[in-house]
């Protein structure tokens, strides 16, 4: 593994509360990282590293479903048949929680041994994912920059359990971003990993560049953040006007 060049600098201006944690799949262990010394459900993780130096995970620190979902190993039959759901009551019958599992994120069979995480100030790594933790001014900023250059939409996909397949794997596989919100799926609220209603978006390493040089690039304060109301319609309304006058007059 070497030192990352990647400039997150641009992120400063966003005065995160919590870090953003870079994420990587690896095959192989990690050199110049600690193995993580405590016991964490998945979807903790990143949590933990936006305020403690780097670490790894591997199989025996991994509890509930990650192990299926990084590929580790076969997955518990008892998971897989949705009686988990039924007796917690999370869905009305087995059957549609056993629905989850066909198309929850994973890996492929054996092609992740080890989990390395960072907050981007100590990054040793070049992140497969990074995860953000932000409120919806900040979210407003990043989703701009994701588009800005590309016009391409972005949307958001998860489930009520497995929050740590959408925010991690999901991005990966997909290439595309994800987002969701604190508060809205069973581990991470059961555990109170956060306060309710922060919003998680994940950046694939695929789409990373683009939006820190999008950030770097565009205007963060627009027309429309300063002319608000009554004002802002009146404002359209001429802007409008100008540019069918234009069209008309080429």
């Amino acid at each position: 593994m070497t030192v990352e060049p990647r400039d997150y600098s641009i992120l400063d201006k966003l005065n995160f509360e919590r870090k953003p944690v870079g994420v990587k799949f690896l095959p192989v262990k990690p050199e110049g990282i600690p193995r993580i010394a405590k016991r964490l459900s998945f979807c903790e993780m990143f949590k933990e590293a936006q305020t403690s130096p780097p670490f790894y995970v591997q199989r025996e620190d991994l509890h509930c479903i990650e192990p299926f979902i990084l590929g580790m190993e076969d997955p518990d039959p008892m998971l897989l048949s949705g009686l988990v759901g039924e007796a917690d009551g999370l869905f009305e019958e087995a059957r549609a929680n056993r629905k989850v599992y066909q198309y929850l994120p994973k890996m492929l069979k054996g092609s992740v041994n080890y989990v390395a995480f960072s907050s981007i100030d100590r990054l040793t790594f070049d992140p497969d994912v990074v995860v953000f933790t932000a409120n919806a001014s900040q979210t407003y900023h990043l989703l701009r920059a994701l588009n800005y250059s590309s016009g391409e939409m972005w949307s958001a996909k998860g489930t009520s359990v497995a929050a740590c397949a959408w925010m991690y794997i999901y991005p990966v596989l997909s290439g595309e971003m994800n987002l969701t919100i604190t508060g809205i799926s069973l581990g991470m609220r059961a555990l109170k990993v956060f306060p309710e209603g922060l919003i998680i978006i994940s950046i694939p390493w695929t789409k990373l560049d683009q939006t820190l040089e999008n950030l770097r690039n565009m205007k963060w304060t627009l027309a429309s953040d300063e002319i608000t109301g009554e004002e802002h319609k009146k404002r359209v309304d001429i802007l409008f006007n100008d540019l069918r006058q234009k069209i008309k007059n080429r």
